[in-house]
């Protein structure tokens, strides 16, 4: 997003204004309440100060009210009284006839557009007098009323404010809300910690099937490794290497991210029972949970 397109609020930019259709003169008097906007004004030229001149004509030391020129003045100054004197339609040609009725057209067209917007001005000046007026009926009753004595005594001051001391202690009931908040998350972190070294734990007990311990064992894995399984040594090795060359890793990586996902899925350890597998097991659940499933089957069949 660029710069300039920031100052639009993050728009590609903004329409521009829509163009009063009564721009140049009023169509009714101003209200008491423009009239003193108007009065409030303080441009214009002082005592003493030449007025300057406009294309020969002379500005005026003060702005001069605009004349009011009404709807319907408008409509007979700028459709009616323009419209084309036409004494035998029956001379013109074709093109001459169409050319006159797209006029009539538009004149119509721009008498109703002048129509909809005074109704619609007539409804927005309806709007703000309401408003003004409920406005000057909640100040009233503002000043009249006003607040009670009790509620000036106990308004707080600034003086109050910087005496006492910005931050209030907690109450004993939000003391022991937030006892119990800070017991409960350590407790939290406390039981996550040992889970995890309860899986730690448990894979290595996994693991540890595959361990060599004793000198016995260290022989017999020697033995059967080359010789007794020289021939599948030899096969895995070449099979390593052609997938090594002919980019084979790529199912292998699939291979182990599917065993991964079954891990996750089922709660396995390199596809063995999980922490929460054993829980069950010692706790008696999976032995409830299977015997529930036993007797919806026998109950589903009979």
């Amino acid at each position: 997003m660029k710069k300039r397109v920031l100052k639009y609020g993050g728009k590609s930019g903004l329409l521009p204004e829509v163009r009063p259709v009564f721009k140049r003169y009023p169509i009714r008097p101003p209200s008491e309440k423009e009239q003193a906007a108007f009065d409030k004004i303080e441009q214009g030229y002082a005592e003493g100060v030449p007025v300057p001149k406009s294309k020969g004509l002379q500005i005026s030391r003060k702005p001069i009210p605009k004349p009011v020129l009404t709807v319907d003045e408008r409509i007979k100054m700028f459709i009616e009284d323009r419209r084309p004197k036409v004494e035998d339609e029956s001379k013109l040609n074709e093109q001459e006839k169409w050319e006159l009725k797209k006029d009539n057209i538009r004149r119509e067209y721009l008498k109703e557009a002048y129509k909809r917007e005074e109704e619609r001005l007539s409804r927005l000046d309806e709007l703000k007098a309401k408003k003004d007026a409920s406005d000057a009926a909640a100040k009233s009753k503002k000043q009249h009323t006003g607040d009670s004595e009790s509620t000036k005594l106990t308004l707080p001051t600034i003086d109050s404010y910087l005496q006492g001391s910005l931050m209030r202690n907690r109450t004993p009931n939000e003391e022991a809300i937030l006892k119990e908040k800070r017991t409960l998350n350590r407790k939290t972190l406390e039981l996550k910690e040992r889970e995890k070294k309860a899986n730690q734990l448990l894979e290595l007990y996994h693991s540890a099937a595959k361990f060599i311990t004793t000198e016995e064992e260290l022989n017999d894995a020697v033995h059967q490794a080359f010789e007794v399984d020289v021939g599948r040594f030899d096969s895995n090795i070449s099979a390593i290497g052609e997938k090594l060359r002919s980019g084979g890793n790529v199912f292998t990586n699939l291979d182990k991210n599917a065993n991964l996902l079954q891990n996750h899925a089922l709660g396995q350890i390199n596809g063995k029972p999980g922490l929460q597998a054993i829980k069950e097991t010692i706790s008696g659940r999976a032995q409830k949970l299977k015997i529930d499933a036993d007797l919806a089957n026998e109950n589903s069949s009979s």
